[in-house]
This record gives structure tokens, C-alpha cells and sequence, in this order.
């Protein structure tokens, strides 16, 4: 496989940070996956295991992609590897939850909803998720099904995003983002299901947890 010297460079950096600036299709993942390569075969002689290599990506798609990459990167260049499976490679939204899970322990009775959970739970508790109590710009109320996406994309803007709070103080969404909040705390967690990892429907009761979104804030001030 031919490299340009940018890439080559970037595959046999090893000594400090690097930031690769690249668009789509330009090569990043055939990149990194030989870095990773080439990081592990330069410290294989001091003990270097995959565990203390961490890839990161922002889907699940890219993750899967990239790990097989590297694990395939890797046989290539140096064989069968013991650990391959301690490296992490995948989403960083997963390895901070992971990261919560394992070291909060007051986090641990709660998990993530997804997108269609947290749609499912604002159309079932319209009053109480704090729907119907929201008005729109022209001052009218919200109603169930019909502004839920609506909705539920400007909560995960107030929650995620730097927002002037200054000037929505006088909105009513800043009240139903708190109402929100206090609605997923109130209901039973029998109320709530939790999908097996990598799948989007409903499905599992959950007796004994209670499912709350995880705002990147939240991640911030625990890691």
C-alpha cells in the first residue's frame, strides 16, 4: 500500500501528541489503524499491551470498521497479539459511560436512553416530561406526537450546547427542562425498559434501575 509522506509521517509518529486534519474519503482510518500497528510494534520490546491504546470514534459504524482495520493491521505486521481484545475502539460517549459506570458509584442505578426511549417517555408522560407545559414561540402549548421531536431536540440543545441562559430566562422550555428532569426521577423504574447493547427498541423491563439521559456535561464533571 502506497502512503503520501503526510501519512507516513503521521503512521511513524510516536513521540508525542498528534492532530490529523483530513476530509472524508482522504484515508483516516487506514491511518490510524497503522499507527496503532506501529505504536504496538515500537514498544513490544518495553512491554507495551494493547489495553493501554484507546481509538476513539463518534458511531458505532466507524468503530466496528476501525477495529477490524487495526486488528487486521496488526496480524499483518506483527502477528497473532496477545490482549487485542483489551483495546478499546469505539464511541467515546460508550467509554465515558463505561468509565462512570465503573468508577461513580452513585451513577450506577442509572443508564442511558436513546432517542426512541426518550421519545416514547415524553409521549407517555406529556405533562410530566413537561411537553404540554411548554409553549412555542407564538404562545401556544405543545401538544403529544405532534411537536415531540421538536421538543426533545431543544432540550438536548439546552442540555448540551452553551445556550444564553440570560436570554431564555423568560421561556418557558428552561421550566421544562427542569419539569423534564424531575419526571424521569419520578416515575417507577418498572415504567422505563432498557435495550440490549447495539439495539433500538424497548423491549426489556428494567425493575431495579432508573434511565436517565446522560448530558455531555455530565460526562465533564465526572471525568
Amino acid at each position: 500500500m502506497n502512503f503520501t509522506a503526510k501519512q507516513l509521517e503521521a503512521i511513524n509518529h510516536h513521540s508525542n501528541n498528534l492532530q490529523l486534519i483530513a476530509c472524508a474519503g482522504s484515508g483516516k482510518t487506514e491511518v490510524v489503524a497503522q499507527r496503532v500497528a506501529s505504536i504496538l510494534k515500537a514498544g513490544k520490546s518495553k512491554g507495551l499491551a494493547p489495553r493501554s491504546i484507546v481509538a476513539f470514534t463518534f458511531t458505532d459504524k466507524a468503530a466496528a470498521e476501525l477495529k477490524d482495520r487495526i486488528i487486521l493491521r496488526c496480524r499483518e505486521h506483527l502477528g497473532d497479539i496477545t490482549g487485542m481484545a483489551e483495546m478499546y475502539v469505539g464511541t467515546i460517549h460508550a467509554f465515558c459511560l463505561d468509565l462512570l459506570m465503573t468508577e461513580a458509584r452513585d451513577l450506577w442505578k442509572f443508564d442511558v436512553l436513546n432517542e426512541v426511549q426518550q421519545t416514547l417517555f415524553i409521549d407517555r408522560h406529556s405533562k410530566a416530561s413537561g411537553l404540554t407545559t411548554c409553549l412555542d414561540l407564538k404562545g401556544s402549548p405543545l401538544h403529544r406526537y405532534r411537536d415531540t421531536r421538536h421538543y426533545l431536540t431543544a432540550l438536548n440543545i439546552l442540555r448540551e450546547d452553551q445556550p444564553d441562559w440570560k436570554k431564555l430566562k423568560d421561556h418557558t422550555i428552561v421550566d421544562s427542562l427542569a419539569t423534564y428532569h424531575k419526571g424521569l426521577e419520578s416515575f417507577p423504574p418498572e415504567r422505563h425498559v432498557r435495550p440490549r447493547r447495539g439495539e433500538n427498541a424497548t423491549t426489556l423491563p428494567l425493575p431495579r434501575r432508573r434511565l436517565l439521559p446522560l448530558p455531555k456535561q455530565s460526562l465533564e464533571n465526572h471525568t
